[in-house]
């Protein structure tokens, strides 16, 4: 059976990749930082599928332990879905040093340090793939999220870089422009359902889009049409745009 890492496995959607990779037939590597949560993520996915579960507390800002952590795996994984980030309050970020380094540690800076340890392994091997999930909010900064928008832009800018470095080394790198999905970040969120997914359907988006090993996807099509049309808005009218 194949293997795969879920980095972030008790989020929203972290929990619905486990339960429909298991379905599929994948082992798991779970992680997350509420060793509990991942008991009952483990519990139910083994309740229902026959995969083998391993279970790893692991926090991304921990930069220092991320080589042992990956070296610490009993069995190295052929898929890795990076499931983590972190959204809080904006404000927050902008007048607090420590908000604004977790909120860049969470979406880029640690995720590209244990990415890049994957990957390296992933070269030795000969092959792989790795699906990151980004935001469409890193297309354009707004000024209602542009600290949150401007870590997932380094991501992606990231991701994009490294597909292009390990495509000829047989390992691919999926990057997911998510848009907004009802979850437990996206609570209080004014949301509207014409341009939101369920946890459920989003997972399922980002599996097929993994496993046809495609490069850069906005799970929900609109998005693209959207953040086509904010892209083309000229500068000196986006600036005096209300929050949006």
């Amino acid at each position: 059976m194949s293997q795969a890492l879920i980095l972030g496995a008790t989020s929203d959607i972290g929990k619905q990749i486990s339960f429909q990779l298991a379905q599929r037939g994948y082992n798991l590597q779970l992680t997350g930082r509420n060793l509990n949560v991942l008991k009952e993520l483990s519990d139910s996915v083994a309740n229902i599928f026959s995969a083998k579960v391993e279970l790893i507390t692991f926090d991304i800002l921990n930069y220092s332990e991320h080589k042992t952590f990956y070296d610490s795996l009993k069995v190295k994984p052929d898929l890795v879905i990076c499931c983590i980030g972190y959204y809080e309050d904006q404000k927050k970020a902008f007048r607090d040093f420590d908000e604004l380094n977790r909120t860049i540690g969470s979406n880029y800076l640690g995720i590209c340090s244990l990415v890049n340890i994957i990957s390296s392994d992933f070269v030795l091997r000969g092959s792989g793939t790795i699906t990151v999930i980004s935001s469409v909010a890193g297309d354009r900064g707004r000024q209602l999220n542009f600290i949150y928008g401007s870590s997932k832009a380094g991501l992606t800018a990231y991701l994009s870089g490294l597909r292009n470095l390990l495509f000829s080394k047989n390992i691919h790198i999926v990057s997911i422009l998510l848009g907004p999905v009802y979850t437990k970040m996206s609570a209080g969120h004014n949301l509207l359902p014409l341009i939101t997914l369920s946890p459920q359907v989003a997972a399922q988006k980002i599996i097929d889009a993994t496993l046809k090993k495609k490069d850069s996807v906005y799970i929900h099509w609109i998005w693209k049409y959207i953040m086509f049309i904010i892209n083309i808005i000229p500068e000196f009218i986006f600036k005096r745009l209300p929050p949006f």
